[in-house]
């Protein structure tokens, strides 16, 4: 495996792992969403510029633009309040789903500029992370500790999608060795 591929499957595991802690949040009475989110916000940013650190030879932006997604999500979650408003935390979870969903197209672009067959699989992931992020934002209406389930199993989802990138690559590379 190539030291990409090695970065990017341990940041995907890392963020299935966080997914999962946040779906323990509830269980442990930490109910107060506006510090979960912006804790997972910025453990995102700062995994994905950490991913971009390592693996900035390859010229792969997609940590960055990620980490600058998550950035901007934060600078907005400083001026609303999402405590007594859910609306303004599905608005904003909403941007973050928009910015992430760009940055996805323009990998599967950037798969199939290279003619690159993994831009199918990259477009299917993006299109199941955008249904998963609308039931996400659709399903915030409810009480703190509901909204808390919804954001961990959202995130949970997202780090399984991104293991699918890392993990074809992988099979890839091992089909061309044969």
């Amino acid at each position: 495996m190539k030291k990409k591929e090695i970065v990017d499957l341990v940041v995907a595991a890392t963020l299935v792992v966080f997914g999962s802690i946040v779906l323990t949040f509830p269980l442990l009475n930490l109910t107060n969403v506006k510090y979960i989110f912006i804790g997972v916000l910025t453990f995102y940013g700062v995994m994905n510029l950490a991913q971009f650190l390592a693996t900035s030879d390859s010229k792969d932006y997609e940590g960055l633009f990620t980490m600058l997604a998550s950035m901007i999500c934060l600078i907005i979650l400083g001026f609303v309040n999402i405590d007594g408003n859910p609306k303004n935390l599905a608005l904003v979870m909403l941007m973050w789903i928009i910015l992430m969903s760009l940055i996805k197209l323009k990998k599967c672009d950037y798969y199939h500029d290279r003619h690159k067959r993994v831009y199918i699989l990259k477009l299917i992931t993006l299109v199941i992370f955008i249904l998963i992020g609308l039931l996400t934002v659709i399903n915030l209406y409810y009480d703190a500790r509901v909204q808390i389930l919804v954001l961990g199993y959202f995130y949970f989802v997202h780090g399984l999608l991104e293991l699918v990138d890392p993990i074809t690559n992988f099979l890839i590379q091992i089909e061309n060795k044969k």
